[in-house]
């Protein structure tokens, strides 16, 4: 995706408003699913993963490949056992990961393999890369600012599952 094309992407649904002397932002809040649906597609593209084993390989990167029972990995990744235990079916993600049986009872313990340890480093690198380009038109402090603002926007997101 270009510049230009991310820039017109970004900017086209953002609205600035003049109300009573003060400016007042409106954005369509579909459009995180976009940008969500382009940096899918990127991932894919590049690293050949979907969505599921993204979330798994983040998942072990950031706790250093720490081996863990499925029900606490499920529990972590916030999805069901049986999803994850498809998951883990899929053929590319077999080759992604190793699941031992545990000596103490019959649960499964899961961490990444050598293969799953070295695909996790290209999609690290594609996510920097992903990152660069979202947030090429902002500065250092401003793409510092605005990624934490991201973050209490999905914390806050979570909330809203209890509106329904």
């Amino acid at each position: 995706m270009t510049k230009k094309k991310l820039k017109n992407q970004f900017t086209r649904k953002i609205y600035l408003h003049k109300l009573f002397d003060s400016v007042t932002l409106y954005m369509d809040v579909l459009f995180f699913s976009t940008i969500a649906d382009q940096i899918k597609k990127e991932i894919n593209h590049k690293c050949g993963l979907n969505i599921s084993q993204t979330r798994i390989l983040l998942f072990f990167d950031d706790t250093n490949n720490k081996a863990l029972v499925m029900g606490k990995l499920a529990k972590a990744l916030n999805i069901s056992l049986s999803t994850l235990s498809r998951q883990l079916q899929q053929k590319k993600t077999k080759s992604l990961i190793e699941i031992t049986r545990s000596e103490k009872d019959s649960s499964k313990i899961v961490n990444l393999s050598a293969e799953g340890i070295k695909k996790a480093k290209e999609l690290k690198n594609t996510l920097n890369k992903i990152e660069e380009l979202l947030f090429v038109y902002l500065d250092s402090d401003a793409s510092s600012l605005f990624i934490k603002q991201l973050n209490q926007v999905a914390q806050a997101s979570t909330s809203l599952e209890g509106l329904e």
